[in-house]
């Protein structure tokens, strides 16, 4: 199983995409409905990168998750999942491993409804354990990121809604017990980026490491036919202090680690190891998605 580990110092030492590693991007799809709202890595062995992707469809018949496969350089493959359950999701935004659970994930939805998740690969399905609510959701929330991460011994959630122009985003983080899907006591700060600047969707997705760093990406959406723009940020960082109350401290001000032109971020992934990096997932509307990897 891959844990995430500290990502800050690679981050800024290596912050400007060059333009070599701009020809990192790799066309997935041209089809809307295999764009990409969130990915997970599931693992990566011998340069090979296993990738579980969500899609944001709405309607029945359409996917809503794909294992996808990514050997060096080549071209990404993906197997569309049958989802066994009821429970059929709408509008899937995020999705994040269950730590110290192999196999089994989180989806979130726009609309604030989790869904726990086992994945067996061989079958090509994906199984609802169990789907809940988010314990805080705001009227009319969007949201467009979920995590979960084991920190300092604790597993913590944390999540996001996306905001949109001047109003700003919402990260949210609670101690989660995933025995009984409860949450703790809920802290929550206002998020505002400083690029993009038009259209902008302050969190497009969120990630946390086993440092308790917290990163987020957002993206400039201005309809079906871009332009898009995207950031990531280091957003802020999670402590436990002495009476196991959790803490959220934020940087003066924000430095965009990574920015793109003409693509709409809406999942990325931390691969920790000597040659892993970033991986950087898009939902380009009618130009469909694409992969980019630091690594």
């Amino acid at each position: 199983m891959l844990l995430r580990s500290a990502f800050a110092s690679i981050f800024l030492i290596s912050s400007l995409v060059s333009p070599a590693a701009a020809q990192q991007w790799r066309p997935v799809s041209g089809s809307k409905q295999a764009n990409i709202s969130g990915m997970a890595v599931i693992q990566r062995e011998k340069k090979v990168t296993t990738l579980l992707v969500v899609h944001d469809n709405k309607k029945p018949g359409q996917m809503r998750a794909t294992v996808m496969s990514i050997a060096g350089s080549d071209v990404p493959l993906y197997t569309p999942l049958k989802w066994l359950g009821s429970d059929l999701p709408v509008d899937l935004e995020a999705v994040t491993p269950v730590p110290a659970r192999p196999g089994q994930f989180i989806a979130l939805g726009s609309a604030g409804r989790a869904y726990h998740l086992k994945l067996d690969i061989k079958a090509a399905s994906i199984e609802v354990i169990k789907a809940f609510d988010l314990p805080t959701i705001p009227k009319d929330a969007d949201f467009e990121g979920f995590d979960l991460q084991l920190v300092n011994g604790s597993l913590i959630a944390v999540w996001g809604e996306r905001g949109a122009g001047p109003k700003a985003a919402t990260i949210f983080w609670s101690k989660i017990d995933l025995e009984n899907y409860k949450f703790a006591e809920v802290g929550l700060i206002a998020f505002r980026v400083p690029y993009p600047i038009l259209d902008v969707r302050h969190v497009s997705d969120i990630k946390v490491d086993t440092s308790g760093a917290v990163f987020v990406s957002s993206a400039s959406d201005p309809g079906d036919d871009g332009p898009f723009a995207s950031a990531l940020y280091l957003a802020g960082s999670l402590r436990t202090d002495s009476s196991s109350r959790i803490t959220f401290s934020q940087p003066a001000a924000l430095t965009p680690l990574y920015r793109f032109d003409y693509h709409k971020i809406e999942a990325f992934d931390l691969v920790p190891g000597p040659d892993g990096g970033l991986i950087f997932g898009t939902d380009n509307e009618k130009l469909g998605s694409s992969i980019f990897l630091t690594f």
